[in-house]
């Protein structure tokens, strides 16, 4: 088995009551409780942050920030190859809402 990173890029969309997210937020449990200990973690991440070019250039707004293909958070799991990796990654429910990219990482230890 490899180790995959999922990169969940968000789409704009209006926000959301709580009940709606919540809603989103069980269905991605139920998915990843699904994969057993394929699945080993998964994050959703803040929209703010910032962008560090150099050790003396750090930049705080900018269009980076404001990209139509926000990070929103990450999967990590685990995965016989590729194609396995990619299978997993398309019955994933945040599919719905989000892009998924599936990168393997480079040192499997």
């Amino acid at each position: 088995m490899e180790k995959y990173l999922l990169i969940v890029r968000g789409r704009p969309e209006p926000d959301l009551s709580p009940a709606e997210m919540q809603a989103r937020v069980e269905q991605y449990r139920g998915w990843a409780s699904g994969l057993g200990a394929q699945h080993r973690e998964g994050k959703r991440l803040r929209t703010n942050g910032v962008l560090v070019r150099n050790s003396n250039s750090v930049v705080t707004d900018g269009p980076f920030l404001e990209a139509k293909e926000i990070i929103a958070g990450y999967v990590v799991l685990m995965a016989r190859d590729l194609d396995d990796a990619i299978r997993i990654a398309q019955t994933c429910p945040l599919l719905e809402h989000s892009d998924l990219e599936v990168r393997p990482f480079l040192d499997q230890n």
